[in-house]
């Protein structure tokens, strides 16, 4: 598989900061990127948009998800895909670390 497919570890990538969440880009070419966030309790995630597709993959934990004024719980497994120009943001609402998988276009 060498040069053929990259294959992360998010038990190895996750990294956690007590004074913000963190977010790294730990995959890019020039059509998209995967940033890792994490989050400790009380940490957010404030409303924003994006032009183009976003999607989240909930590694671990659970957060309360924001979309165009709505909230909901999403947790580990869940996909969540926010189409373009809608305002939207999550924050860990829980006793426990958040990781999230965010996909979004290069540049946005």
């Amino acid at each position: 598989m060498k040069n053929k497919a990259l294959i992360l570890d998010i038990q190895q990538l996750k990294k956690f900061d007590d004074a913000k969440r963190h977010m790294e880009t730990i995959w890019s070419d020039k059509h998209a990127k995967i940033n890792l966030i994490c989050m400790k309790p009380g940490q957010e995630i404030t409303t924003h948009t994006h032009h183009d597709n976003h999607v989240w993959i909930v590694m671990e934990g659970q957060g309360e998800f924001m979309i165009a004024g709505e909230k909901q719980v999403i947790g580990h497994g869940k996909i969540v895909i926010v189409q373009p120009l809608v305002d939207h943001g999550i924050r860990n609402a829980s006793n426990e670390n958040l990781v999230i998988a965010s996909f979004t276009a290069v540049g946005d």
